[in-house]
C-alpha cells in the first residue's frame, strides 16, 4: 500500500498548530495578567481637557487601538479608545485643539497609566466606544442600534 506525504506530514502540521495555540493562549494569559483586564464601572470618572495630539495607531508600549493625548487640569492623559474609535464612516470627528469630555476608568497597563473610554461627548453629541462591561462597541452595532431607535 503506498502512503502519500500529505498523511505522514499529517502529525507534523498538527504539531506545529498545537503549539502555536498553546502560545497564543500563554501571550493572551500573560496580557490579562499584567493589566486588570476587567472594566468595573463603579470606578468610572468624567474628565474634561483639549485633545492634543490624535494616534490612529499605537506608539510603542501603548495597547492596540487609536489614542487621544488630552491635556487636562492634572497633566497629560493618554486616552484609549479601542479598535473602533476612529475607523469607519461614524469615527470620532475629533481634531488636536478641541474640548472634549471622556468618560471612563483608569488602568495600569504594561506599567504605564491608561485611560480607557467608554464614551467621549464633542461637537454636542456623546460617542459610545465601549459597553457598560468595557467592550468595545463596533461600528455595526452601533448602526443597528440606531436602526433601532436604541442609543448605546
Amino acid at each position: 500500500m503506498r502512503h502519500s506525504r500529505f498523511i505522514r506530514s499529517t502529525p507534523l502540521i498538527a504539531g506545529l498548530l498545537l503549539t502555536g495555540l498553546l502560545f497564543a493562549i500563554l501571550v493572551v494569559s500573560l496580557n490579562a495578567a499584567e493589566s486588570d483586564s476587567r472594566y468595573d464601572v463603579s470606578k468610572e470618572v468624567t474628565i474634561s481637557g483639549t485633545v492634543s495630539s490624535v494616534l490612529y495607531k499605537p506608539a510603542p508600549g501603548m495597547i492596540w487601538g487609536s489614542h487621544l493625548m488630552v491635556e487636562t487640569v492634572s497633566g497629560r492623559l493618554d486616552a484609549s479608545l479601542g479598535r473602533f474609535g476612529l475607523e469607519r464612516k461614524d469615527a470620532l470627528p475629533v481634531t488636536p485643539g478641541q474640548q472634549i469630555e471622556l468618560t471612563g476608568v483608569m488602568k495600569t497597563v504594561h506599567d504605564k497609566e491608561v485611560f480607557v473610554v467608554r464614551s467621549i461627548k464633542a461637537n454636542g453629541k456623546t460617542y459610545t466606544l465601549r459597553n457598560e462591561h468595557g467592550i468595545e462597541v463596533s461600528p455595526q452595532a452601533r448602526e443597528r442600534a440606531a436602526g433601532k431607535g436604541v442609543t448605546l
